[in-house]
């Protein structure tokens, strides 16, 4: 078993194979979602869809986007000033790559991008998405929490699945909070000897993740992410408004709650699949059709997923064909 471990772990690293395994999750999940899905009423309720709230949904889609991009600049100017323009740049590049890379390393991406163009150090980049990420899980847990409370009082048995899910990732990031303050708690102390060399990586990452010492700074922080994630929340309503779904309040965040879950998968790229499959579930656990989930599901790929693409490459494409543009060495007190 020990003689197998090496070459397993070898493959797993390799690009190729992890493209291969996300399409294969991908194709899997997009099976399973379609499986006893009306395509005719499907097809029918696209159909009926109501263009007005559509331009709704992207107005609100992109700004979220825009808040997103004030709320990283926040986390980042510990580690480097920048103006809200290249900062929205570089999120948006960075999505539109997790959209069409496999196992989200459009994250890695966005640092590098950061990292050459700013003069940033890309491990202290890495550390704000890290604590980006980090309060997103935790507004998708809560969002979680009250969507079962919505399914709770349908008195629906089948929630007991979700709950093992949502306890699993609720303890996950308890043990990475409690891991990134021992990681910034520590910073001041002396590695020993024989790993002194990591000493300057250490500062990098910890310079990253500044925003996460301090209450004030936390609290502010979560208030960020509570505008940010009702403005999204606010655009998946408007695409619902679209299909002519009504969603309560606690249905509405069980949805997002739903959809953050399959974000998390490495499926395919635009979560193909694996947004199809949440949904899919998610609707018929509310007393709603499946194929309105489906539907929204298409709809939120088509409008949100591909307009976040197709604006990240058409920057990162100016960016790269424009020498004048390919670095801007920002001082870290502008």
């Amino acid at each position: 078993m020990k003689r197998l471990f090496p070459p397993l772990l070898a493959l797993g690293r390799h690009r190729s194979f992890q493209v291969v395994a996300s399409l294969a999750v991908g194709a899997l999940l997009l099976w399973l979602a379609f499986a006893r899905v009306d395509l005719q009423s499907l097809i029918a309720r696209l159909r009926q869809v109501e263009p007005k709230w559509l331009v709704l949904a992207m107005i609100t889609y992109w700004i979220a986007l825009s808040l997103r991009s004030w709320r990283w600049r926040i986390i980042l100017a510990p580690a480097r000033r920048l103006d809200f323009g290249q900062v929205f740049q570089a999120l948006v590049i960075g999505y539109a790559a997790n959209n069409v890379l496999p196992a989200r390393i459009g994250e890695l991406l966005r640092a590098d991008y950061v990292g050459r163009r700013y003069g940033v150090p890309r491990l202290s980049v890495i550390g704000t998405i890290v604590v980006e990420r980090l309060f997103d899980v935790i507004v998708f847990l809560g969002f979680i929490f009250a969507g079962l409370a919505a399914l709770h009082q349908r008195g629906d048995s089948d929630i007991a699945r979700i709950l093992q899910i949502v306890e699993i990732l609720a303890v996950g990031c308890g043990l990475l909070l409690a891991g990134l303050l021992v990681l910034v708690n520590v910073r001041h102390i002396a590695l020993p000897a024989a790993f002194a060399f990591l000493d300057r990586h250490r500062k990098s990452l910890t310079d990253g993740l500044h925003l996460i010492t301090g209450a004030p700074e936390v609290v502010m922080l979560t208030a960020a992410t509570v505008v940010v994630w009702s403005a999204d929340s606010f655009s998946v309503w408007l695409l619902c408004k679209a299909i002519h779904v009504d969603l309560s309040l606690l249905a509405l965040l069980f949805v997002m709650g739903m959809a953050c879950l399959a974000a998390l998968i490495p499926a395919a790229p635009a979560n193909i699949g694996a947004l199809q499959f949440a949904m899919g579930l998610a609707f018929p656990l509310l007393g709603l059709s499946k194929d309105s989930g489906i539907a929204l599901s298409l709809l939120f790929q088509g409008c949100f997923i591909l307009s976040s693409t197709l604006v990240g490459g058409i920057l990162y494409l100016a960016g790269a064909f424009n020498p004048a543009a390919r670095r801007v060495n920002s001082r870290p007190g502008q």
